[in-house]
């Protein structure tokens, strides 16, 4: 059963971002570890700098290290919504 996000973890939680890799001339799936970054910038990686390569969204991996990992698309999306919410409110503050 696949866990769904509950709880908004913190988005300046170093967390390391998979990708899974088709392995040359062969059907199996290889997780690549992209880098280590904070969530906010993981998420914001995944939604808008893969968006043109649906594979690499759908199976990114994002493991934490203070909770499980995020492996559903939908999660990873209401981060990203978040944390863009989050940095109008800040925005707002400052301005």
């Amino acid at each position: 059963m696949e866990r769904t996000l509950t709880a908004v973890p913190d988005l300046e939680e170093t967390v390391d971002l998979f990708a899974i890799d088709r392995s040359p001339g062969s059907a199996e799936l290889i997780p690549i570890k992209i880098a280590s970054l904070p969530l906010r910038e993981a998420v914001v990686l995944v939604i808008e700098d893969w968006s043109g390569d649906k594979f690499r969204q759908l199976t990114a991996v994002i493991r934490r290290r203070s909770g499980p990992a995020i492996r559903n698309l939908a999660d990873i999306r209401k981060l990203y919504d978040y944390a863009a919410a989050a940095s109008m409110r800040r925005a707002a503050q400052v301005g």
